[in-house]
């Protein structure tokens, strides 16, 4: 249960006097350490890292650089400590480190916040006054494959970057008033929550998140919008399920959206059977989205507490859930 510093320098992950025993006896952080790497590029290959990993500097001045080919972290944090800004000054936030991935590595898991040790939020309710923003990016060389859940926070983002060739396979993930942009194919089985973040005072508002997903996404991820906006730049490669709340009595904590980019459709439809909606364009079938059981067709623009509406937006189709606005020139799609 020992804490060691990395000295800066840039090596591989086991050379041993590059590591500053802070409380304990000289040795490689193993087991139940906590290896803390704030400036210099640590290269870990083809090998497993048991300690707790608390990557990045506090100041965001040099941030340091962890290389993972062929490797498992099992818990990768950012640092405590770290500044508290304003809500309005979190537009771009500090980069405090990077993860570089060749070959077929794994996370056991990301944390990105204020309680950035914590690896997963006790509850959707317990968060507490998150404020400070970090800014974590993961690069994936060309082929290689990462496998990753995560907790991004308030004023936070967390960016993986990645080609045709890569993929991302995530678990049990939660944006929580953060940004998150997946630039690479998404895989897996598993789903990512979307919920609310800090309230903010004086409004008594929540923050609501924004996830991006540039490529396509595989048939075994779920995205659960309770609040917040999902981005398919792809829409018609997301092969995934949609859970989209849209009653108060269906947890619904705040505005929810999905835009589905580029698309320009003249109607959809609804099959209660199957909980599928199909997009059309004229009489040709321009996409179709799978949504979870609890949606049906009572949920499209029934009435206040119980609406989703499907929009033509400048950006593309848009299905606009409850507490969220419609954009200036949007119009209502009709039922095919």
């Amino acid at each position: 249960m020992a804490t060691y510093k990395w000295s800066g320098a840039n090596a591989r992950w086991n050379v041993l006097q590059d590591w500053i025993a802070v409380d304990g006896p000289v040795a490689l952080p193993g087991t139940g350490d906590t290896a803390v790497i704030q400036a210099g590029e640590v290269t870990v290959q083809g090998g497993r890292v048991t300690a707790t990993v608390r990557l990045g500097s506090p100041n965001g001045a040099a941030p340091p650089v962890l290389d993972l080919g062929g490797s498992t972290v099992s818990v990768l944090t950012m640092p405590k400590g770290l500044p508290a800004q304003p809500y309005a000054t979190v537009a771009s936030p500090t980069k405090y480190a990077t993860v570089n991935v060749s070959g077929q590595s794994r996370i056991g898991s990301i944390a990105i916040g204020a309680s950035a040790d914590i690896v997963r939020a006790p509850s959707p309710y317990g968060h507490g006054a998150l404020t400070a923003p970090d800014n974590m990016v993961v690069n994936l060389a060309a082929g290689a494959a990462l496998g990753a859940g995560f907790d991004v926070k308030d004023g936070s983002t967390l960016t993986v970057n990645g080609d045709a060739t890569t993929g991302f396979n995530v678990g049990a993930s939660t944006v929580e008033g953060g940004h998150v942009v997946v630039g690479a194919p998404l895989g897996g089985t598993g789903t990512i929550t979307m919920t609310n973040g800090a309230v903010v005072a004086p409004t008594g508002e929540a923050n609501a998140g924004t996830l991006e997903l540039a490529r396509q996404v595989g048939a075994g991820v779920t995205i659960d919008i309770r609040m917040g906006t999902l981005l398919l730049d792809k829409p018609q490669l997301f092969a995934g399920t949609l859970g989209i709340r849209a009653s108060e009595g269906s947890s619904s904590y705040g505005p929810q959206s999905v835009v589905l980019k580029g698309l320009t459709a003249s109607s959809f439809g609804f099959d209660d059977a199957t909980h599928r909606m199909t997009l059309w364009s004229g009489n040709t079938v321009l996409d179709t989205l799978q949504f979870t059981a609890d949606t049906t067709s009572a949920s499209f623009k029934t009435g206040l507490y119980a609406s989703l509406d499907v929009l033509q937006t400048t950006d593309g189709v848009m299905l606009r859930g409850l507490y969220s606005t419609s954009p200036a020139g949007a119009v209502e799609l009709p039922r095919h």
